[in-house]
């Protein structure tokens, strides 16, 4: 029987559309209108080289890939134009002699920094100017400390000793510098080691899409109530039958689009573990068994349409699919713990062992959901 459901389904070209097409254009739209507002909305600062040396280049290669700052490479005029129009924060300048300063051990004072009063964000630049540049001193303090044993123990050092060991210090700085912080995030209990869990854009924006659809889809509840339902209340296992074969021919044809969806990120944005494919599939089922509940509940299907929309939204929201929630409060973010949404905020999957709790939640949604419905239909008259 669910077979054939899932035939008749097939045979609707607008719910194909809806169900695997949908989510995913409106996934791809709105991640790219984040990721235009989030380029938008970074502090712009410029970058002037006075210096033209191998150092003051490598300084600001290395700043113009931060992602949090916008750093613009400009010339001494066109900043100072920029900066009186306000259109951009301040100007960080490296002046002639730069890179023998650095090299002799000097650190304070090698950067010149024009600034406006109303400039927000200057400490927060002057910060990662600072480390970059001791990066470079240290490297350089490094290099001539080695210089001085081989002098001090008469060893016979190469030509390129000096570079050698500056390269050296300078690749202890990777994948990450020598001192860390570990912190706790206030209101959170877990410690989160950067590179280990990683929140995406695209993913809780493609589970949010689809469970908007879900709900959409779902109102055949709500439709075939009043014809079909009632000629088969005679009939309870005819009844309960015919409810779950459709809401497993919609499960069905639902984790196949997350399937589609799982290739396609992949093929985008490099998703590279399947355990992420496994956390979207059960997400669909808890949105078609929670969708499926709400049309049972609902009388009148554009009151339905509304209720669906605002609590979809809301979920969503607290569930974290649009930012994170615990930037507004430690109780919303432990709330988002425990919603089904939780389960799409990891790209790189962790496994089943660590993440037993929101396995466990969707689980129990999906069964609080089968109960309630099979309690509504009984009531039907």
């Amino acid at each position: 029987m669910i077979s054939e459901k899932i035939k008749q389904l097939l045979k609707r070209p607008m719910l194909i559309v809806m169900i695997f097409f949908l989510p995913l254009i409106g996934t791809v739209i709105s991640s790219s209108f984040l990721a235009k507002v989030q380029s938008d909305s970074k502090i712009p600062v410029a970058l002037v080289d006075q210096d033209h040396s191998n150092m003051s280049k490598q300084v600001m290669d290395r700043l113009q890939k931060t992602t949090e700052i916008q750093f613009l490479s400009l010339n001494e005029e066109q900043a100072r134009k920029q900066l009186a129009k306000n259109k951009i924060d301040s100007i960080f300048l490296f002046p002639n002699g730069f890179q023998e300063e650095v090299e002799a051990g000097n650190y304070q004072g090698v950067i010149d920094l024009l600034t406006l009063p109303s400039s927000v964000a200057t400490e927060a630049v002057r910060e990662v100017v600072a480390s970059e540049v001791t990066r470079l001193t240290t490297n350089v303090k490094a290099a001539n400390e080695v210089r001085f044993l081989y002098k001090v123990y008469h060893i016979q050092a190469g030509p390129d000793l000096w570079k050698e060991a500056y390269h050296y210090t300078d690749n202890q700085w990777k994948p990450k510098p020598l001192m860390t912080i570990d912190y706790d995030a206030q209101g959170t209990k877990k410690h989160m080691k950067q590179g280990s869990v990683q929140m995406t854009r695209y993913v809780p924006l493609w589970g949010f899409f689809t469970l908007l659809i879900c709900c959409i889809t779902s109102d055949w509840m709500i439709k075939e109530r009043s014809h079909l339902f009632k000629r088969m209340k005679t009939m309870q296992k005819g009844l309960y039958g015919y409810i779950r074969s459709v809401s497993a021919a919609y499960a069905v044809l639902y984790v196949l689009q997350a399937c589609i969806s799982f290739a396609l990120f992949k093929w985008l944005y490099g998703v590279e573990s399947y355990g992420v494919l496994l956390y979207m599939c059960i997400y669909v089922i808890v949105c078609v068994a929670f969708s499926t509940w709400l049309a049972s509940e609902s009388q009148r299907v554009g009151s339905y349409y509304m209720i669906s929309v605002v609590m979809g939204t809301g979920i969503s929201i607290i569930g974290g699919s649009f930012f994170p929630v615990g930037e507004l409060s430690a109780t919303i973010e432990r709330i988002s713990q425990w919603l089904p949404q939780h389960l799409l905020l990891y790209q790189h999957a962790l496994p089943l062992t660590l993440i037993w709790k929101e396995i466990a939640v969707s689980i129990a949604c999906i069964c609080l959901c089968a109960f309630k419905i099979v309690w509504n239909v009984r009531s039907i008259k």
